[in-house]
């Protein structure tokens, strides 16, 4: 019985401080959601991205959304559109980690050549965007990637959408999540 208990606890403990938050919380600042890219679901889940057991991040999609979280990282799994979210760890601007979002991507996606590069703002401060070609890292494939370099609070971070040809659904799709974008 007491296996039972404690079983129970450490399973409602991890649940608790796991990444992929399950509540429904809307984000205060989320952007209207577009119908192409993440769907109509007035239903929202709130996603947090942990590194070293510290909340650094926070993210708002619908709740159809899947997400695998582990330390410094979320990878989302959403019906129309894939996308990987990574802490740069070690920079402390956009344009740091643009250096060497390459080698950040290269799990997912290897040899990125960004081929057209523009500035926006997420969450209040300068970003940029990249979209360039390379090759799948599962296959080696040649594809293409769309890639968001961010900063939110104290930390910067990669966001990725690639396959072997990007898809507007998929690009509109990691936009409007990472738009999202909060401090924890």
């Amino acid at each position: 019985m007491r296996n039972l208990i404690y079983g129970s606890l450490f399973i409602i403990a991890t649940g608790m401080l796991g990444g992929c938050d399950s509540s429904k919380k809307p984000a205060p600042s989320a952007p209207p959601q577009s119908d192409n890219a993440v769907g109509k679901s007035t239903d929202n889940k709130v996603f947090v991205m942990q590194s070293g057991g510290v909340d650094v991040l926070k993210l708002t999609g619908p709740a159809d959304f899947k997400c695998v979280a582990e330390d410094g990282s979320l990878k989302f799994d959403a019906p129309k559109f894939y996308a990987e979210y990574w802490l740069a760890s070690g920079a402390h601007t956009v344009d740091e980690a643009v250096q060497h979002v390459a080698t950040q991507i290269a799990s997912e996606f290897k040899n990125f050549k960004p081929g057209q590069t523009t500035d926006l703002t997420i969450a209040g401060s300068p970003a940029k965007r990249m979209v360039g070609d390379g090759e799948e890292a599962d296959d080696g494939d040649p594809g293409q990637a769309d890639v968001i370099v961010f900063k939110v609070g104290d930390h910067v971070f990669v966001a990725c959408n690639h396959g072997e040809k990007l898809t507007p659904v998929g690009q509109e799709g990691m936009l409007t999540l990472t738009q999202t974008a909060q401090s924890p």
